[in-house]
């Protein structure tokens, strides 16, 4: 069963009682064993002609377990990391606040309020402990978590698990409709007309492991040994930190080609990234959004050769030293080869021109659960001007010429001061692949 990968965690047990291992306390390499479940699903709609909807969820849990086997009790720690896509848009467009409101937030607000009541019902599952144990805390992880879930994603249903179970997994998605260049008038003057849309949203656990002095209760309840000897009820795991990932990439975009062309792009992105720390009690709120328009322009077979007219004068000059008949025959011999040249040749000096504007505003809030009260810890604003030049000289190099420029303020400028970089050059790409 080993040599055919059927050995799960367990397999510490059979090898133990078949006694294949040796029990000293002078080997201390402990048993290892890891396992990752990584599900995803996609889907494809279109429910009317040119509109594309791309659905996509998935759920990816990694756990792994170290067993001192060796010890009495076979002392065991367990490690991992949890990620599962999930919805969280009613606070999406929430307003952030500002200073003279104190950066209030009515889904903070509904999350601290669920505190007590998630603390009560975590405590009624020790209703049969002993008294003399301690309560749970209502700033674990236990409590923390499931209060966040219920607040700020759909789907929750007020469940306590830490890790949201396989039918808690929602869809994020991606829109694309096309269909607007079939109407007449904006067929005369666009080849294509693209609306854009895409939403994705991530719970995570970046990682967490089991506590070395964890006591089991119940299934995966049970108790935290303290420093001076006292029992915490708590779960297994010490989570310090989860997090959920927001992001519309675009919220909306529009994506059209000229009758000429020339491409344009305008996009509306915006982001928000949520930190909560049980260490800190704290609840870390990062927004950005992010205004990109962008043009671009392909002009086909470009003619740019630095060594043109050099030649031109080469064979010019050999020309007039030979007579009549003789440039006849070099004429002919020269249109072949340019024949030749030409059938073998797919190479295109195409020269593609790029010009990207692009506006953001950044902003971070931290929010104290405690006590409720929300300060803004850092942000700014970026203006940035991108322009790019890419000529194709030949089937092995292109030239590439680009000009950047982005200036930021800051939203705190007790902290930091404004500041603007500009970056330009040239760049000549050989490659010897193609």
């Amino acid at each position: 069963d080993f040599a055919f990968g059927l050995a799960g965690d367990s397999y510490i047990d059979k090898a133990r009682d078949n006694g294949w291992l040796l029990m000293a306390d002078s080997v201390a390499t402990p048993f290892t064993s890891s396992t990752t479940e990584d599900l995803q699903l996609r889907a494809t709609l279109e429910p009317i002609r040119d509109l594309k909807i791309d659905l996509n969820a998935s759920r990816t849990v990694t756990r792994a377990q170290s067993v001192q086997y060796m010890y009495e009790g076979s002392p065991t720690t367990r490690s991992g990391t949890f990620n599962m896509t999930t919805i969280s848009l009613s606070s999406a467009f929430e307003p952030m606040g500002d200073a003279n409101s104190g950066y209030t937030s009515k889904t903070f607000d509904e999350f601290r309020a669920l505190i007590p009541e998630y603390r009560s019902r975590v405590q009624s599952l020790y209703a049969g402990a002993p008294a003399s144990v301690g309560t749970v805390n209502e700033y674990s992880s236990d409590v923390l978590i499931p209060a966040f879930l219920a607040a700020y994603t759909s789907g929750a249903g007020g469940s306590l698990d830490i890790f949201p179970a396989l039918t808690r997994m929602l869809p994020n998605w991606t829109v694309r409709y096309s269909g607007l260049s079939k109407i007449p008038w904006l067929a005369d003057r666009f080849k294509s007309v693209n609306i854009n849309h895409s939403y994705k949203s991530v719970f995570a656990i970046g990682s967490y492991a089991s506590y070395s002095s964890w006591l089991e209760y119940m299934g995966d309840l049970g108790f935290v040994k303290n420093t001076d000897g006292s029992l915490s009820p708590s779960s297994m795991y010490n989570i310090s930190t989860v997090s959920i990932n927001e992001a519309f990439s675009p919220l909306l975009g529009l994506d059209v080609t000229l009758q000429n062309n020339m491409t344009v792009k305008v996009e509306y992105r915006t982001t928000r990234v949520l930190n909560l720390s049980m260490t800190s009690v704290q609840l870390n709120e990062n927004r950005s959004n992010d205004w990109v328009i962008g043009l671009g322009y392909k002009i086909s077979d470009f003619k740019f050769n630095l060594f043109g007219a050099s030649a031109s004068r080469k064979v010019k000059k050999a020309q007039n030293r030979k007579g009549k008949a003789g440039q006849q025959d070099d004429d002919k011999n020269k249109q072949a080869q340019q024949n030749s040249r030409t059938k073998g040749s797919s190479v295109n000096h195409d020269l593609n021109l790029r010009a990207d504007f692009s506006l953001r505003s950044q902003a971070a809030i931290t929010r104290d659960i405690a006590t409720g009260v929300s300060s803004a810890s850092s942000g700014n604003s970026a203006l940035k001007f991108s322009l790019a030049a890419d000529y194709t000289l030949s089937r092995l190099m292109t030239l590439t010429f680009y000009y950047d420029r982005q200036t930021n303020t800051p939203l705190l400028s007790s902290s930091s001061y404004p500041t603007t970089t500009r970056d330009f050059g040239l760049s000549l790409k050989f490659s010897l692949t193609r």
